[in-house]
């Protein structure tokens, strides 16, 4: 373990190759504040390449070209004001941190398990192009960031730096998310639709049981398409919300142990978005379900092995074919009833294949 550096009530450590960021202040400019300083002083080598010129240049191009469109997708003002917090101490633009935050190219396997203990687990592996995820890994160590403001619920997601969105997390009331992309999409766009990684803080914030959480998404329509696992320990259940602009799906799972999905809708409804459904996308979805009928429980070890599975080849076309796949730059374990994270640190993908799971202890620090 390294050195803790503090900042305001705020805090950063390096944990066995896997960056631990506490963000504990008043506000959300504050905290944006501390998260930025917090980066610069760990010397992150991403903030370091976001200020460089050459990528300056680069985002200057792509603003230049995408921000009309940006400033069609709504985002609440107090995450804007941790995007200010946040570009005021890190020296970056405030309309290029926006933009990376806006971008949304990810494409996930998930699955929530619930032991017989009634303790909640959450698997994911975070799958993007392998040249952006190569890129990501030499420039940044695994993220893990808890957040406490006061009136909002205290949560936990695996993050990269400078993103205040979330596309994942657990909170203190017992409510998971892991969150996917829908490929091969007829794609539409609603103007002040809410950005997606904003409506999944919010459910993290706000929420304390699924009624919440499909409340939340029904009053902030989403601007991206996606699915949604959603896991809530204190009512042991599960849900899948199936997410396009202008229309939605919730599918209650109440009663089963587990959930899983990879990146088409479940439901006829919803599949008619689709302009087809990728072969990896269903070849992972039957590996998932193939690892829980009749599993009555499963231990941070089987877990992992899942999120490690090669089966169908490491090789991506539109989309991977197995869970870990060539960018595969994430890979975690949410032990939600503990309140612990267990992440890989590797640095080359597939992640869960190229290095150990690392045991993050989470939420108690919030509450020293």
């Amino acid at each position: 373990m390294n050195n803790k550096i503090t900042f305001s009530g705020s805090c950063f450590e390096t944990r066995d190759g896997v960056d631990y960021l506490v963000l504990r202040e008043e506000n959300y400019y504050k905290t944006g504040f501390a998260y930025g300083s917090l980066l610069v002083l760990s010397g992150n080598k991403l903030i370091l390449f976001f200020k460089s010129f050459k990528i300056r240049a680069i985002f200057s191009i792509i603003y230049f070209f995408k921000r009309k469109r940006l400033y069609l997708i709504k985002v609440p003002e107090r995450y804007k004001e941790e995007l200010e917090g946040f570009s005021q101490a890190s020296g970056i633009k405030y309309e290029y941190l926006l933009l990376a935050n806006l971008i949304y190219e990810i494409g996930c396997s998930g699955f929530g398990f619930l032991n017989s203990d009634k303790s909640l687990l959450v698997g994911h592996n975070t799958d993007t192009m392998k040249s952006l995820a190569n890129i990501l890994l030499r420039k940044a160590n695994p993220l893990v960031v808890s957040v406490s403001i006061p009136g909002k619920n205290l949560f936990t997601t695996v993050s990269l730096p400078g993103f205040v969105g979330v596309a994942n997390g657990f909170n203190d009331k017992g409510i998971a998310i892991s969150s996917h992309d829908a490929g091969s999409i007829y794609y539409k766009r609603i103007q002040n639709n809410t950005s997606s990684s904003c409506v999944l803080r919010m459910i993290l914030e706000e929420a304390n049981n699924l009624k919440d959480v499909e409340q939340i998404v029904r009053n902030n329509p989403a601007y991206h398409p996606g699915l949604m696992l959603i896991a809530s320990e204190k009512e042991q259940s599960f849900g899948i919300l199936e997410l396009y602009p202008g229309d939605m799906n919730f599918i209650s799972l109440s009663g089963q142990t587990y959930v899983f999905t990879a990146n088409h809708y479940h439901s006829e409804k919803m599949q008619k978005y689709h302009k087809e459904i990728n072969a990896g996308s269903i070849k992972r979805y039957d590996f998932l379900k193939g690892c829980f009928v009749d599993k009555k429980d499963l231990s941070i070890d089987e877990a992992i092995t899942i999120l490690k599975n090669t089966q169908h080849g490491t090789k991506r076309d539109t989309t991977g074919h197995s869970v870990a796949n060539e960018g595969t730059f994430q890979s975690f374990i949410f032990d939600v009833t503990n309140h612990c994270v267990y992440i890989s640190n590797g640095n080359k993908v597939p992640v869960p294949l190229n290095g150990n799971f690392i045991k993050i202890k989470t939420v108690d620090e919030l509450l020293k």
